[in-house]
């Protein structure tokens, strides 16, 4: 059977760019992010804008990833991915040297979002520590 012909579906593309960003190739998650992004925005677009936020993180552009997180943050603010969505951005405030915006955006997401799932609240936790937020 030939393989199927024409673009990706967003799914396969954002699973895809999750796949790449599992091993590290950052390229190829921001090109399937980019890629759900330009087609028409469904469902998908903030999973989409989240990867191509962690793929800029990868790539060390933090701000370009601090706007990628904030549009997803934007697009869906009660979404279960929302606190992702400012955790990234804190992340990104981190890695240019914004520490207190790092710091009040993590204060913004754990007053708004008062049960994170554990592993969110890990990385929480981790991103407050390099931040050294009091």
């Amino acid at each position: 059977q030939p393989p199927p012909t024409g673009p990706r579906t967003a799914e396969r593309a954002l699973a895809d760019g999750q796949s790449a960003l599992g091993r590290g190739d950052f390229a190829a998650a921001e090109a399937a992010a980019r890629e759900v992004i330009a087609g028409r925005p469904g469902p998908r677009a903030q999973d989409a804008q989240i990867l191509l936020g962690e793929a800029l993180l990868g790539r060390r552009q933090y701000q370009n990833a601090a706007l990628a997180f904030d549009e997803a943050y934007r697009r869906n603010r009660q979404s279960g991915r929302a606190p992702e969505a400012l955790l990234g951005l804190s992340n990104a405030f981190v890695g240019f040297g914004a520490r207190r915006e790092a710091c009040d955006t993590l204060d913004q997401l754990t007053s708004e979002y008062t049960r994170l799932a554990p592993p969110v609240a890990q990385r929480v936790a981790d991103t407050r520590r390099r931040a050294q937020c009091r």
